[in-house]
């Protein structure tokens, strides 16, 4: 859980923008922690997307350039570097001279686009579990749940097997990449949350 110093100090804020990149296998609950980050901290905030309903056309553009790091599921709103780089720019408050940071909710395919951005200053963190029985346990109460849609031709069962074969990948990215400086096993969400806090507060120096 500890973070290695000459890996930030390595890294040259100049003239870069600072992204708050918290990454992790799915059923880590990752995305909880990034929410309660953004309610109770305001300088940080989201990237800004490219909504295909409101800017067909930009959306358009991007998608026919592959410069759409990410869409969502419903294909309606899209992630572009622009987005990432611009995000606190666009929301910094002028009166109180706050500084705003952009936090990225990434899974891991996401993550690595995010690593080929040029400009960025990445400050990584790692959402994991202690156990890979949990990472199982988790998904398949997510998926029994029906939150996760079951191809005809598969069985819950076998798409549980596949979401653990890519935890498993995961995992092993999270550890050889080098880019993530803080490891949290979220375990208990508060004690989480307060980890999440404090591996934030190294944006601002």
């Amino acid at each position: 859980r500890g973070v290695d110093m000459s890996l930030l100090e390595d890294k040259s804020a100049d003239g870069l923008t600072t992204v708050f990149l918290v990454s992790g296998p799915e059923a880590t609950g990752k995305s909880t922690l990034v929410n309660k980050l953004v309610q109770s901290d305001s300088r940080f905030v989201r990237p800004t997307l490219v909504d295909k309903i409101e800017d067909g056309v930009k959306f358009e553009r991007l998608q026919q350039r592959g410069e759409l790091l990410e869409t969502d599921q419903s294909g309606r709103y899209g992630l572009s570097k622009e987005g990432v780089l611009q995000a606190a720019e666009q929301s910094s408050d002028s009166e109180n001279g706050e500084q705003k940071v952009v936090v990225v909710d990434a899974d891991v395919e996401l993550a690595k686009k995010l690593v080929g951005i040029s400009g960025a200053r990445l400050v990584g963190v790692w959402i994991g579990l202690d156990d890979l029985d949990k990472f199982e346990s988790r998904l398949k109460t997510k998926i029994s749940s029906g939150l996760v849609p079951i191809p005809e031709d598969e069985t819950e069962d076998t798409v549980l097997r596949a979401k653990v074969r890519q935890v498993v990948k995961d995992i092993e990215f999270g550890v050889v990449s080098g880019l993530f400086e803080f490891t949290i096993l979220n375990e208990d969400i508060d004690d989480s949350l307060t980890q999440l806090k404090d591996a934030a507060s190294y944006c601002f120096k």
